[in-house]
């Protein structure tokens, strides 16, 4: 288990910004995408090997599920229904798996969504005038429909199951590690026409048991999995068991917020609902081996605010990580 990162660039400044705040894990997504292909193989084993110039493994990549549609839409024609260009979208995600394979990356984040990601206006701010990512349902337009004919739960789970048989068994036979993420927020059946089936747990407990394979599991939200129920504190470590105990945690982001199902904000990690040394210890107890990232992070009006936050949540992970890992457990220091 170790602190790692999804943003950043595989430039020497932000390598070097990684490395010393001691980020030697990366989930990149910053790679040029080919409608005709995917990726060039060439591009990943470049940046690859950039990131090992600094002590840092590129553990992870992240597919572009925005970019598929043709017509620049942030939801794939196969989660739409529409299979003609859905079948070639997918036969694209099956050469990328194979892509990075060839380029020695073991494993891929991805997501399933009908709908896009949900938010409401940010007001009012928080500590020393953070900004806090926020939703709160009954200021939210739940009645537009996003489709003009509803999308069923039923019908929601059969384009997610036509996706996974094309695509778990070449991930297995490929070895990658396929880590899909909820969909944000947790929403009622029904939103926007949608039945939202991935947004918490019991989505993700049906999801994992479609297509069974080692290489098949999640991307463990866990300010997602505190906005889908009703006691973040006492659920979230009991998620973190079940699916840890059956090893389907490929990636975790690691943030708190304020609130619970419908009403929240994504705030600091020190000052959320949730313990968040309770959800690391949960993690130790089922063996998670894999990254914890600072997901997302608020803003606020100072120069460089992000690399402030980053490096804030860095060091937080990486003290919770020590905190409950023997000394005979931690990763020797870097010299």
């Amino acid at each position: 288990m170790h602190v790692g990162t999804q943003q950043f660039s595989t430039s020497d400044q932000d390598l070097e910004y990684l490395a010393r705040h001691g980020v030697f894990n990366k989930n990149e997504n910053n790679f040029t995408f080919h409608r005709d292909y995917g990726w060039d193989v060439a591009e990943l084993v470049a940046k690859k090997e950039t990131c090992a110039r600094f002590g840092i493994e590129m553990e992870m990549v992240a597919l572009p599920m925005a970019q598929f549609h043709t017509s620049g839409e942030g939801v794939p024609h196969f989660m739409q229904g529409e299979y003609e260009e859905g079948d070639r979208e997918i036969e694209l995600i099956i050469n990328m798996v194979r892509q990075v394979a060839e380029a020695g990356i073991p494993a891929i984040k991805y997501y399933l969504c009908a709908l896009e990601n949900q938010r409401t206006a940010s007001l009012p701010p928080g500590r020393g005038g953070s900004v806090y990512s926020t939703w709160d349902l009954e200021k939210a337009d739940a009645d537009t429909p996003r489709y003009a004919e509803p999308v069923t739960a039923e019908e929601n789970w059969r384009r997610i199951t036509y996706f996974l048989e094309r695509v778990i068994p070449v991930a297995t036979e490929c070895k990658v590690r396929m880590a899909c993420h909820p969909c944000d927020p947790w929403l009622p059946p029904g939103f926007k026409g949608v039945d939202r089936v991935m947004g918490g747990f019991d989505g993700f407990k049906q999801f994992i048991e479609i297509c069974p394979s080692d290489y098949h599991g999640v991307n463990l939200c866990l300010g997602c999995m505190a906005e889908s129920v009703e006691d973040p504190l006492n659920e979230v470590p009991d998620i973190i068991r079940y699916l840890g105990s059956r090893n389907k945690i490929f990636l975790v982001h690691f943030r708190n917020i304020v609130g619970k199902r419908n009403k929240f904000q994504e705030v600091w990690p020190d000052e959320g609902v949730m313990n968040m040394h309770r959800n690391m210890q949960a993690l130790k107890e089922v063996g998670y081996p894999h990254m914890c990232v600072p997901d997302h992070a608020p803003g606020h009006k100072d120069p460089h605010s992000m690399r402030q936050a980053w490096a804030y949540e860095f060091g937080y992970i990486q003290a919770m990580i020590q905190a409950v890992m023997d000394d005979t457990d931690r990763k020797s220091t870097r010299l």
